[in-house]
């Protein structure tokens, strides 16, 4: 397992774009073991470690880790979403299902199978989660349109700040 955040780079042999939105790894865990273990063992933030038989581990949320059966074994995850993160969660289902995964070949949208299941079991908090995720998405939106000089109804702003031309607006007709 290793630690993982802004702070931390990621493993060897996993690659993350700057956005932290997409990963890049080896195709399979047999290729990340013969390529990489051994270089990732020698980090101090890799921690490595065996279960025995009834135990548990936890994996802290967002730590990169990788899991081997030594034996024939049954293992049961869960993932947890915190509600400080449920409109994060909400937006990913919903914006990467190409990023989703973990859902047999029946299930064709996550997305809409997580929102209904959260409806029918606690309304109150997806309601607060989609709220949060537009309340978020709102403020993006209004940073773009404050970088590109619009206002927040999409019309452009009445502006000397920018121009494409090299004086008044007159000299953009004399370009050649």
């Amino acid at each position: 397992m290793f630690p993982s955040g802004p702070s931390h780079p990621a493993p060897p042999g996993v690659y993350v774009s700057e956005d932290q939105s997409e990963v890049t790894s080896p195709l399979s865990i047999a290729e990340w073991l013969l390529n990489f273990h051994a270089e990732a063992r020698k980090s101090s933030r890799c921690m490595e470690g065996i279960c025995n038989e009834g135990e548990v581990l936890h994996v802290p949320s967002g730590w990169w880790h990788l899991v081997v059966n030594l034996s024939p074994s049954i293992a049961i995850t869960q993932n947890f979403v915190p509600e400080a993160h449920l409109a994060n969660a909400l937006g990913f289902l919903r914006d990467k299902p190409q990023q989703v995964s973990g859902f047999g070949n029946d299930v064709k949208d996550p997305s809409s199978l997580f929102t209904t299941r959260l409806r029918d079991t606690h309304p109150a908090l997806l309601e607060r989660g989609l709220a949060e995720l537009e309340r978020l998405q709102l403020g993006k939106k209004r940073k773009w349109d404050e970088l590109v000089g619009m206002d927040g109804a999409g019309a452009a702003k009445p502006s000397k700040d920018f121009c494409f031309g090299f004086g008044d607006d007159d000299d953009d007709a004399e370009v050649p």
